[in-house]
């Protein structure tokens, strides 16, 4: 039995940290039911459907149009039969439509209630749309990311919204041992700015302490080095000198050794107060030598390192491959996908991938005949555009 099954959720998220969440609990084996519009979720057609695909596996999915009177008294009905509600909708709009906390809790007392928004269900910026750049930008992330002469920059992957996701999770899981006790659901409020405040948590700390604030330094790490990207002969590598040690064994490695007599490079602070005359002596060495047979040395020597690789490189490492932290499989409409498994071993092993990301309305009419609707009144609401569903195979 997986560890999550009996607990039933009603995903009405949409965009990334709501879909995130429902699936970290759908990869656990909770019983996730999608809640989407007609038109569909407007992150479903970005990157050739692959967000979709991503995050919103192993749930079923019901197309309601929450605008409509019979399609809120659906909600209310699978609010009554849930243990989970997500929603990631600006604050007040579930409110506006009949669903807010204190109405779900008057539905079900038992209801945990998860609202993932921009800036959180308070303070002064509640109502403004948040994304994962905004919170990037204003959390102060972006300032200290880039190359020191270049305008900040965003990092790479949707962290902060994938972050929020799982924030969101652990909230659910507490609020569900709490409920063991008390018998009582909770509303779990998580939103993208707190969640990038939390991963910035140690530069915040040091800025508190010294009134120094990080800056742009590129791939490296203001409080070593060398310890950044470099570049060899046929590729970029990441060097992790954090210890002396790890220093002799680099000038050893690249033929620098007379760099350890050196007073600009006599320890760390000397190091990282010269880090642009170090980097040119470093890069100057690497240039002659393959980036592989680099990194096998370095790993020799126990040093912190490893080749930058693309996302097929990733794909074809053989520890990645070793850990079966990736799942291939057949998507109906996309055909072949590899995804990424949660990465959560419970006795060494990581949930599967038990069915592919829903359709829109792919399980509408099944979902309403679970909630006891007879198949003349599910054809209404499907009449009516309060509910609508895939076609029916022939």
């Amino acid at each position: 039995m997986s560890v999550l099954s009996r607990v039933k959720v009603l995903d009405m998220s949409h965009a990334l940290a709501g879909p995130f969440c429902g699936m970290l609990l759908a990869d656990f084996g909770a019983q996730v039911i999608k809640v989407e519009h007609p038109h569909g979720d407007h992150f479903r057609p970005l990157l050739g459907g692959a967000y979709h695909a991503a995050v919103n596996r192993n749930k079923r999915d019901i197309s309601l149009d929450l605008k409509q009177p019979q399609a809120v008294e659906v909600v209310e009905k699978l609010i009554a039969d849930s243990d989970v509600l997500i929603e990631s909708f600006t604050p007040g709009a579930m409110e506006r439509l009949g669903l807010g906390y204190e109405a779900a809790r008057q539905i079900n007392p038992r209801i945990i209630y998860c609202s993932i928004s921009g800036f959180g269900q308070t303070g002064p910026y509640r109502n403004l749309p948040g994304y994962d750049v905004v919170a990037q930008a204003m959390c102060g992330i972006m300032m200290c990311t880039g190359q020191p002469d270049s305008p900040p920059v965003r990092v790479g992957a949707s962290w902060i919204d994938m972050g929020a996701g799982m924030y969101t999770m652990i909230g659910v899981m507490a609020a569900l041992m709490e409920r063991e006790q008390t018998g009582q659901g909770k509303q779990v409020d998580v939103s993208l700015m707190d969640t990038a405040l939390s991963w910035m948590s140690p530069l915040i700390a040091r800025y508190a302490m010294s009134g120094e604030l990080p800056q742009r330094a590129g791939s490296a790490l203001a409080a070593f080095s060398p310890y950044q990207v470099f570049k060899a002969k046929d590729g970029y590598l990441f060097i992790g000198a954090s210890t002396e040690k790890f220093w002799r064994a680099l000038c050893k490695i690249l033929g620098l050794e007379h760099l350890q007599e050196d007073p600009r490079f006599a320890d760390n602070a000397a190091r990282v107060k010269n880090r642009d005359e170090l980097t040119g002596l470093i890069e100057h060495a690497l240039a002659a030598m393959d980036r592989d047979e680099v990194v096998g040395k370095l790993r020799r020597a126990g040093m912190p390192c490893g080749p930058v690789l693309d996302v097929g490189q990733v794909l074809d490492d053989p520890h990645v491959r070793e850990r079966g932290v990736l799942q291939n499989w057949e998507h109906p409409q996309m055909g072949t996908l590899t995804q990424v498994k949660t990465p959560i071993a419970l006795q060494g092993e990581m949930p599967t991938i038990k069915t592919p990301a829903p359709g829109v309305g792919q399980h509408t009419r099944e979902v309403l005949a679970e909630l006891g609707y007879g198949a003349e009144r599910i054809e209404q609401l499907l009449a009516t555009g309060a509910a609508a569903a895939a076609p029916l195979a022939n």
